[in-house]
């Protein structure tokens, strides 16, 4: 097992076993046979763990894990060579379903809420938490936080936990949504180093439709302006916009076959991470990111293909300033 401070440590509040099932076509209020079906240890943080670790990215995953079922999670860490840093917790790890439509190669989730936590089982599991994380930061170190947040756990706790880890000279990154991103951003000084919204997240922390990548490249600099040096914001299948040292891009996304959208994002950040460290500029960082994306899409079953495949699908990507 690794030790000592490592190159990137994910913080998951609230993972998931995701179970996804894939369909030929999913109809509303139909009886479906499906295809298949495969469970994976889940939340957007250990899937950006997952991702640097097959990028050959020295990583830790953290977060709460239920003391009833960590058994997945504990196998998916040793096989892919991720360092262990759940604390367990009392409970059940929530299971989140997923609904892939192979026909559309669109998917549906249905998430559950997770464990609920009160005060005092909060207070331990901070602590406990920080106890697993802080031998694992140093300067340099990348904070990836990602994903909604259990019952009873607020984002002020969550800043608290952050702020701790930046204290060791941790660099933030966030990848939340809603309610969350919002108050994340509006205690956190100085502010987080790199977000990547999705357009429905940016909407929602702006106020307002983003209907272009103009529109989504100026709601990008707002966040710029409160000292996010990148901001990555997903389209979907559209691409991305890009937003670093007081420029813009647009980015459209290389035309590949879609079997499942699970995963993209966690590959946009996981790549874009891995480029950074690797000393790539903002811009080449988030095209490798998209490139990983897109590769990642092409399959059902988690992982990526060859780095040299990777580098091909980002040689596609064009961005163009906004």
């Amino acid at each position: 097992m690794m030790t000592g401070t490592l190159q990137v440590v994910t913080l998951t509040p609230n993972p998931a076993i995701d179970h996804t099932v894939t369909l030929e076509r999913l109809v509303p209020g139909a009886v479906h046979r499906a295809r298949s079906e495969q469970f994976e240890a889940g939340g957007k943080g250990i899937g950006v763990a997952a991702v640097l670790a097959a990028l050959g990215v020295r990583v830790a995953a953290g977060g709460w894990l239920g003391a009833e079922n960590p058994q997945r999670f504990e196998r998916s860490f040793a096989q892919a060579g991720i360092v262990d840093a759940m604390w367990r917790v009392p409970g059940r790890t929530r299971t989140n379903i997923k609904l892939a439509d192979a026909e559309r190669g669109e998917t549906t989730d249905i998430n559950l809420p997770g464990i609920a936590f009160d005060a005092s089982l909060l207070a331990g599991a901070e602590a406990g938490l920080l106890q697993t994380l802080r031998p694992r930061v140093g300067p340099g170190t990348w904070l990836t936080v990602a994903g909604s947040l259990p019952p009873g756990v607020t984002p002020a706790d969550l800043a608290r936990l952050a702020d701790t880890l930046r204290a060791q000279g941790a660099r933030l990154m966030l990848d939340t949504g809603g309610t969350t991103l919002r108050a994340l951003l509006e205690v956190l000084r100085p502010a987080p180093d790199f977000v990547k919204p999705n357009r429905a997240e940016l909407e929602d922390l702006v106020g307002h439709p983003l209907p272009s990548p103009g529109a989504v490249a100026d709601a990008a600099a707002q966040l710029q302006q409160r000292g996010v040096a990148l901001v990555v914001v997903s389209l979907g299948g559209d691409g991305a916009v890009i937003a670093s040292q007081g420029r813009r891009w647009f980015a459209a996304t290389p035309p590949v076959p879609v079997a499942t959208t699970v995963g993209a994002g966690d590959a946009l950040v996981a790549g874009t991470l891995a480029a950074l460290i690797r000393g790539r500029a903002p811009l080449d960082a988030a095209v490798f990111g998209m490139a990983c994306a897109a590769a990642r899409i092409q399959r059902i079953a988690p992982g990526l293909p060859p780095l040299a495949e990777i580098d091909a699908l980002a040689a596609q990507i064009r961005p163009h300033a906004l």
